[in-house]
């Protein structure tokens, strides 16, 4: 069975995934297209995908353009096609035979949403990736998932505020409205800009608690330096999201000097000050992106 439905993945030295991630869209139930951004791989991926699965287009970019402008090429490329469907999938992340069948499936009958993800699991397909359960399946995203589960009175697809985009499914829709991902955002916090957006055009993200879907990040040890930089990220998010108040803002771009202050370390000042000089250009990226259906899509940016 074949649908209209493209895959884009994004490589960047995926062996150690590659082949789980590439034969599970081998063993779907969907046969989908897939169309491959490789960022500049040195370990052989370039060459097991070509040889191994011969009908992906392939794209090998001369430089590491990141998650967000690497899938932007992907995304242009569906609506050029006529795609209706999209799913990204991470390359450290592979599909079960049924999720694409059972999407499409799933989105016609809730075409209100936009984005729609499965439950994002460990790979021992035991855990929920911890991300997910704290970000997504919280009270604060929506506090109807956890009372339904105990009720056992569970949804199709329940709407929450984000969700990560290692398993997203689009809709030929959304990319219409919503365009591709900022280049605000080089590396992290692509995806919570993108469902902001997706909100202000009052479009829905959701999971469907049905489906698992495996995310192989492992556990992995929360260092300093990894919330310097997710404070950066979140100040970026805060800053080109819409309708933000002007006191949240501020306090985003603080939060980043507060850690120079706390951790005692020359980077968060770096970032405090690489906010202040880029604001102009975050500022003009907002406005692009919510002024233009297709934004970064159809313009020099992406």
């Amino acid at each position: 069975m074949r649908h209209d439905i493209l895959v884009i993945i994004v490589t960047y030295n995926a062996m150690r995934w590659a082949e789980r991630c590439f034969n599970s869209l081998k063993n779907s139930t969907v046969k989908p297209d897939a169309f491959v951004v490789d960022n500049g791989s040195t370990d052989g991926t370039q060459e097991y995908v070509e040889k191994a699965f011969p009908n992906i287009v392939f794209h090998q970019s001369k430089k590491n353009l990141g998650f967000g402008m690497a899938n932007n090429l992907g995304l242009q490329y569906a609506l050029d096609k006529g795609y209706e469907y999209v799913y990204l999938l991470n390359q450290d992340a592979w599909v079960m035979p049924d999720t694409f069948e059972q999407l499409i499936n799933i989105s016609k009958n809730n075409s209100d949403y936009a984005i729609l993800s499965p439950i994002q699991m460990n790979s021992d397909l035991k855990h929920i990736d911890k991300d997910f359960i704290k970000r997504v399946c919280s009270w604060n995203s929506n506090p109807d998932i956890f009372n339904d589960l105990y009720n056992q009175e569970v949804k199709d697809v329940y709407p929450v505020k984000v969700v990560m985009a290692a398993h997203w499914f689009l809709t030929r829709k959304c990319i219409e409205k919503v365009g591709g991902f900022s280049p605000s955002f080089p590396h992290y916090g692509e995806d919570d800009n993108y469902a902001d957006r997706v909100h202000y055009w009052d479009l829905k993200l959701g999971i469907v608690p049905t489906l698992r879907v495996v995310h192989d990040r492992g556990d992995r040890i929360t260092t300093p330096q990894m919330i310097v930089h997710q404070c950066y990220i979140d100040a970026l998010i805060s800053l080109s999201k819409p309708g933000e108040s002007s006191k949240n803002k501020i306090k985003s771009i603080i939060a980043n000097f507060k850690l120079a202050i706390k951790y005692k370390k020359i980077q968060p000042f770096r970032n405090f000050c690489k906010i202040l000089n880029t604001l102009r250009i975050l500022e003009n990226n907002k406005a692009y992106s919510l002024s233009q259906s297709c934004a970064f899509l159809d313009n020099g940016n992406a």
